[in-house]
């Protein structure tokens, strides 16, 4: 190499590490800029994130693993829950059944006496309550309830029955008036028919899953019914029977029994729901026990921390624990 090559060559050099310098103070520089600008906006959040309700909610929750769920979520996934419960139910009514009894008075030449006392039974036999559930109403109450307003719509259905009536004269009527009994087999319906339900859904963290266990202590519904023309008929015939002189015509109107009937059945009767139909349901938000590290499975161990409500949403941690396993 020459003088001048060499000359060439130390000025270049030179010139490159003069540059490298220059890059390495400006790069030096921008990173002390970019810590000062990370530091700023760092307090300027932590600022921010103490004056935002949702984030203190959620460092106010202990656990490593914390689930938040807004309202509208968790209030739609357990008004579907409650509509499923009764939609599409159909309720055997054979175990149940109408019953009433009373006393009969009237006006006398001896005042106003009690004549007789009358019972009243009807067996459903076939009739049956089709239930269809409509678009429940769902709000949080903390610390952990879900308030249930559900419609339950009752379809009209047709069915076999039983009617039962007694009467039982008594006093002054008894020396005039026989006891009788009658059965007769009748077509009733129930009615169609609208009706509330109302409870609540208890929230629960296992650790490992959310729960929401139905909370509906009044579950009976009052079946309003009817029956036939022709079974109506019948009935009054049955009790027309009866208002002769030398039965109970002097003491005992049919009129008045048969409008009793209309009452019952328009009253209702009382029916409980199942308590099978009511179940505890696990909601979508579920941690597995175990991940796989490495192709090789890790064990959790999840404890429930909390579960409340809070800022119109549901929050729920959990603690996990790393089960560690001795290499195979």
């Amino acid at each position: 190499m020459t003088p001048a090559s060499r000359c060439a060559a130390a000025l270049i050099a030179s010139m490159l590490a003069g540059c490298a310098a220059s890059r390495d103070r400006d790069t030096a520089a921008r990173i002390e800029t970019l810590k000062a600008s990370y530091s700023e906006l760092h307090q300027r959040f932590e600022r921010a994130a103490d004056k935002e309700p949702l984030v203190a909610s959620a460092f106010a929750d202990r656990g490593e693993v914390i689930l938040a769920i807004r309202s509208g979520l968790i209030e739609e996934l357990v008004g579907n829950v409650a509509a499923s419960y009764l939609d599409r139910v159909t309720v055997d009514l054979k175990e149940f059944g109408a019953h009433a009894n009373g006393k009969m008075h009237k006006k006398t030449f001896l005042g106003r006496v009690t004549v007789g006392k009358w019972n009243l039974s009807v067996d459903l036999g076939s009739m049956a309550g089709h239930l269809r559930a409509g678009q429940p109403q769902v709000s949080l109450r903390p610390p952990n309830l879900l308030d249930v307003d559900l419609p339950v719509g009752i379809e009209e259905a047709h069915g076999d029955a039983t009617l039962h009536f007694e009467w039982d004269s008594s006093g002054v009527a008894n020396v005039v008036c026989n006891d009788f009994k009658s059965t007769l087999a009748i077509e009733g319906r129930v009615l169609p028919q609208q009706h509330r339900l109302k409870g609540a859904f208890e929230l629960g963290n296992t650790g490992e899953s959310l729960t929401a266990a139905p909370m509906f202590p009044e579950r009976r519904l009052l079946l309003r019914l009817d029956l036939s023309p022709s079974s109506w008929a019948k009935v009054k015939e049955a009790l027309g029977s009866q208002d002769t002189l030398g039965k109970c015509g002097m003491f005992m109107d049919a009129d008045d029994g048969l409008a009793r009937l209309r009452d019952l059945a328009a009253n209702g009767i009382s029916v409980r729901l199942p308590d099978s139909i009511f179940r505890t349901v696990h909601l979508p938000a579920r941690l597995q026990e175990s991940v796989m590290v490495n192709k090789r499975p890790v064990g959790l161990g999840l404890t429930a921390e909390s579960l409340r409500i809070d800022t119109a949403t549901l929050w729920s941690s959990v603690s996990v624990q790393v089960q560690t396993r001795p290499k195979p």
